[in-house]
């Protein structure tokens, strides 16, 4: 085998840029990882340690322009694709879990309120976002767990708008973000409406609003405590879409970029912790040898697997990020890649909390020590109970193996 002058450098192996990155999208990972290296990384273990919502980091991320990525460029976007979704989380969650889980939670909300949102809709909350101004998700709740999805919380109409009553266990930038999609339910919806289903846009100003503290093992920057929407009066040019019948589009934009987001942000935490397992193995020596930790064969075979077990899921991260891509391009629905991205969830939250055991194990006792090691393990905990969990995941596809229907019907009414 011959190796080409781009591959080899005094001997030294390159790792060629297409298996880092999409082609086409060279540039923008690299800045990418300038705003990770120039900010996200400075905050980080503030963030971590004093529970700190990444203000900063936020901010950097916006006026980089990745605060609205997915969106058209003639509406202020990047217009990256999911491609470019993809190669920003895994990259910016090298630096920062909590910082990139709150920039995931964020885009999944813009591109919801751009896709079901109305061309007013666009007109109101685009030009904050282009600024700064950070969207949430308020769906999963106390009565259904992480079947997100499922809610029983409701929203009756009144003259001229709606009376929002919701408690919310887990909201990604609760208490901080600039305005909520919240999910509910519409009580009397139309036989045409099929579900109940029903989203709303709060702005954090709405009185009734209450959030709590959030305190966790790993992604502590993100806050992501419970809320609680009490007797909020929703005026109907802040509904979302229809008056019920919006699960679809869970199906449809939300899942799809929530899988895809988070799938990408544990593929980086693990490449993250093994970065820098190695650096400490390359500067780490010991007196007695002469050797550094990384002159040992037996670490460097556990940095070769760990790496290999990255690269496999970031070739399933890029390849489903391609495939949502082309289905939009051919005036398809996402739903069609979602069998794809329970897998990638399930893997890339399965193999962050591999990698991050392994990374801990070649770093010794000074990865046990607090500090980003120990962090970038506690931060990737968190993938496989995320809902949907990797349990529910893995069931959905082994019944999409059997030919069995994946999902089950249910109406909140019955849980009331």
């Amino acid at each position: 085998m011959s190796f080409t002058k781009e591959m080899v450098d005094e001997g030294v192996m390159k790792v060629p840029e297409w298996w880092l990155c999409p082609p086409g999208l060279e540039e923008f990972r690299k800045k990418a990882h300038q705003v990770g290296r120039d900010v996200l990384l400075i905050h980080s273990m503030t963030v971590d340690e004093q529970k700190m919502f990444p203000k900063e980091s936020l901010k950097a991320m916006a006026e980089a322009g990745f605060g609205a990525l997915p969106l058209p460029k003639e509406y202020g976007g990047l217009g990256a694709g999911y491609k470019g979704f993809a190669v920003a989380a895994e990259t910016f969650a090298q630096y920062c879990a909590s910082a990139t889980m709150v920039w995931v939670m964020h885009t999944v909300a813009v591109q919801a309120m751009f896709t079901i949102g109305t061309e007013e809709q666009r007109n109101r909350f685009i030009p904050g976002v282009l600024k700064g101004d950070i969207g949430a998700l308020a769906f999963s709740e106390p009565a259904t767990g992480s079947h997100f999805w499922n809610v029983v919380s409701e929203a009756p109409k009144l003259d001229g708008g709606y009376l929002l009553d919701a408690h919310k266990s887990w909201v990604t930038s609760g208490g901080e973000a600039d305005w909520y999609i919240v999910c509910t339910n519409y009580p009397d919806p139309t036989p045409d409406k099929g579900d109940t289903l029903m989203f709303v846009i709060v702005p954090k100003d709405a009185e009734g609003i209450e959030s709590f503290p959030f305190s966790a093992m790993g992604l502590r920057g993100n806050s992501s405590g419970p809320m609680k929407f009490n007797h909020i009066f929703i005026p109907t040019e802040n509904r979302l879409g229809t008056e019920g019948g919006m699960n679809q589009y869970n199906d449809q934009i939300i899942d799809p970029l929530f899988l895809l987001g988070t799938s990408g942000c544990w593929i980086g935490v693990a490449q993250g912790a093994l970065n820098e397992a190695i650096e400490g193995a390359k500067m780490k020596v010991h007196k007695d040898t002469g050797k550094s930790v990384s002159g040992y064969q037996v670490i460097r075979h556990e940095i070769a697997k760990a790496q290999i077990i990255i690269d496999s899921a970031r070739s399933m991260l890029f390849r489903v990020a391609e495939a949502m891509d082309k289905a939009i391009s051919e005036g398809k629905t996402l739903d069609e890649c979602l069998y794809t991205l329970w897998q990638l969830k399930t893997y890339a939250a399965d193999i962050v909390i591999q990698v991050t055991n392994m990374a801990l194990q070649i770093s010794g006792g000074r990865g046990y020590l607090t500090g980003r090691i120990e962090k970038f393990v506690r931060d990737g905990r968190a993938g496989a109970l995320m809902g949907p969990t990797n349990e529910i995941l893995r069931e959905w596809i082994g019944k999409s193996l059997i030919g069995v229907p994946w999902f089950e019907t249910w109406d909140y009414r019955q849980a009331k």
